[in-house]
């Protein structure tokens, strides 16, 4: 099978959310013994050194420094040529003109849940758009069975067009020896803090509920690390300059991802009380690091946390403050979600997400 995927977001230097998955799918599938033909196509600046070696194992890599008409036109053109079985579009959206039955990934649809917290020129795409690529593709890709069940309804899909691939852990975030020490070294901060926001800082992130939560723990000692764009979420923003614990708030801001396994490490738990979610990998990532986590109980995060975290209201301050507290105070809960954690991080890889993947191209071209 020759499967081509739009892989311009490998060039992007700060990868989250999308990019991340691409890298980590394109990854999995040139590993797979089954492996199919991956033919790259990317559009943008110079690779980085995260993609060496991709571009060379694909079987063809069309790389271009034009981006004009890219999705539009250019692309498809090529894949056309190609004669591709089938074509990835990981952002969501299709070219007006398929070169081959397409397959879409879709993430969350967070925009329909929580309008108010998008931009309107956003929420147009998931008005037209979206829906317009659910309908024109062959399958549909969920990366939680959460986000599957608002796909089918939001835009009235039979089930067996979407397909459920769950995201995987990368190996890099294991338990670092001696974390504290170097997270202390480079980042001025002691160890044993509560680990706030990780990735792109949107509001639904809902850090300033981190914030408050934090505001309200009895151990005035204890310490707040801040890892993403904060500047994005202006009521975080001011939830943080307001608090009386300011002194003790740090923001790390963009870290490098080789650095994320030992601020995992470092801290004494990860607070997560996310407004929505599709699937949830910070959970996942400070579990197989050793630190045990207090997430939502809402949208996707009960399906990748299982019981091996603390579940709370994320509107409620005062249970995520209690959870986190417990959590740092209680050696023999924290030692049984530790645990747990890493037992249930293991079972998500990206050869399983690269295999599942596999399947759904396998089933859309039947």
């Amino acid at each position: 099978m020759r499967v081509g995927i739009d892989a311009s977001y490998l060039l992007t230097p700060e990868k989250s959310g999308v990019e991340t998955y691409t890298l980590n799918l394109v990854r999995g599938l040139l590993r797979l013994e089954d492996r199919p033909e991956v033919c790259l196509y990317a559009a943008g600046p110079e690779p980085g050194p995260d993609t060496e070696g991709i571009w060379d194992a694909a079987h063809k890599s069309r790389l271009s420094r034009y981006t004009r008409l890219w999705l539009r036109l250019r692309m498809p053109a090529l894949m056309a040529l190609d004669r591709l079985q089938v074509a990835h579009f990981p952002g969501g959206l299709l070219p007006r003109v398929l070169p081959a039955p397409a397959i879409v990934t879709f993430y969350d649809l967070a925009a329909l849940r929580y309008p108010e917290l998008y931009d309107p020129r956003e929420l147009g795409y998931y008005e037209t758009l979206i829906p317009q690529a659910a309908h024109r593709a062959a399958a549909v890709i969920a990366i939680s069975e959460a986000t599957k069940a608002d796909v089918v309804r939001a835009f009235d899909l039979p089930e067996d067009k979407v397909f459920v691939t769950p995201l995987g852990v990368d190996p890099r975030f294991r338990p670092v020896p001696n974390a504290g020490t170097h997270v202390l070294d480079k980042y001025r901060i002691e160890p044993g803090y509560v680990l706030g926001c990780v990735g792109s800082g949107h509001p639904r992130k809902n850090l300033r509920a981190v914030v408050e939560a934090f505001d309200l723990l009895p151990d005035a000692g204890v310490r707040l690390a801040v890892v993403g764009a904060v500047q994005r979420d202006r009521d975080a923003c001011a939830a943080i300059e307001a608090s009386p614990r300011r002194d003790r708030i740090h923001l790390l801001g963009h870290v490098p991802e080789d650095d994320l396994p030992m601020i995992y490490s470092a801290a004494g738990a990860l607070c997560f009380p996310s407004l929505f979610e599709g699937f949830g990998l910070p959970v996942l990532e400070s579990m197989a690091c050793g630190t045990p986590v207090v997430c939502s109980n809402v949208s996707s995060l009960p399906e990748a946390a299982g019981d091996a975290a603390l579940l709370v209201d994320p509107e409620d301050r005062s249970a995520s403050a209690n959870a986190v507290a417990r959590v740092l105070a209680d050696y023999g809960l924290r030692s049984r979600l530790v645990e747990r954690g890493m037992e249930r991080s293991r079972e998500y890889t990206w050869e399983r997400t690269a295999q599942l993947t596999l399947e759904a191209y396998r089933e859309a071209t039947r």
